[in-house]
């Protein structure tokens, strides 16, 4: 058994919602990473909102349907629901899901946040096992997944070194680190620049 965080389960609110409430427990029970978290956050309601928009006659996705930065996420139109809401709340908790156990698998909580996604799948009443992304069958949860696969691959080339948990590969610091133990900062050169922090010892929000 396993709460479901966020809003109570009986309150009248989005699926999206819902998915967001996850994604912030997640972030909080990860390291403190706030621009890795920004980049999670957009891509995860990115993909719940092409997940939305597939089923609509006027929006356009974002990244399904089109090709960017070499990935192409193919898609022509669903075929036609006898319940839309259904198949929007489906499509869209596959892809939150799919892209929050990947991105979070390596993260210090990792094992609660599993429990979390599960829980929020197991309370919506979808099935984590259904791993299809073949689209050309008409199912909801294909197409969620098969968003979400879209925005692993492109997460794995949108120059953010996610496979190497992130580490920079281009900017170098003007100045030298500050180490907060010493006393004053003498090896400061540019006042106007960024100045890296030295610590012996660094424990973030969650504890980590």
């Amino acid at each position: 058994a396993n709460f479901v965080p966020g809003v109570a389960p009986d309150d009248d609110v989005s699926i999206a919602r819902r998915w967001s409430e996850v994604l912030l427990q997640a972030i909080r029970n990860d390291y403190a990473r706030p621009t890795v978290h920004a980049r999670n956050l957009f891509h995860i309601s990115s993909a719940m909102y092409d997940a939305w928009a597939a089923y609509s006659e006027v929006e356009i996705p974002w990244l399904l349907g089109t090709t960017r930065a070499g990935v192409d996420c193919e898609f022509s139109s669903p075929p036609e629901m006898a319940d839309t809401e259904s198949a929007r709340s489906q499509a869209i908790s596959h892809a939150a899901y799919r892209i929050i156990r990947h991105r979070f698998v390596e993260s210090p909580g990792a094992d609660q946040i599993t429990s979390d996604a599960k829980a929020m799948m197991g309370f919506l009443g979808f099935d984590t096992n259904d791993t299809s992304t073949d689209i050309s069958t008409g199912s909801a949860a294909a197409l969620g997944n098969h968003i979400a696969r879209c925005y692993i691959d492109l997460g794995l080339v949108d120059g953010a070194n996610e496979e190497n948990s992130y580490i920079n590969r281009y900017y170098i610091p003007v100045n030298e680190e500050l180490r907060p133990e010493l006393p004053g900062n003498p090896k400061i050169s540019d006042l106007n620049r960024w100045q890296p922090l030295l610590l012996v010892e660094f424990i973030d929000q969650a504890g980590n």
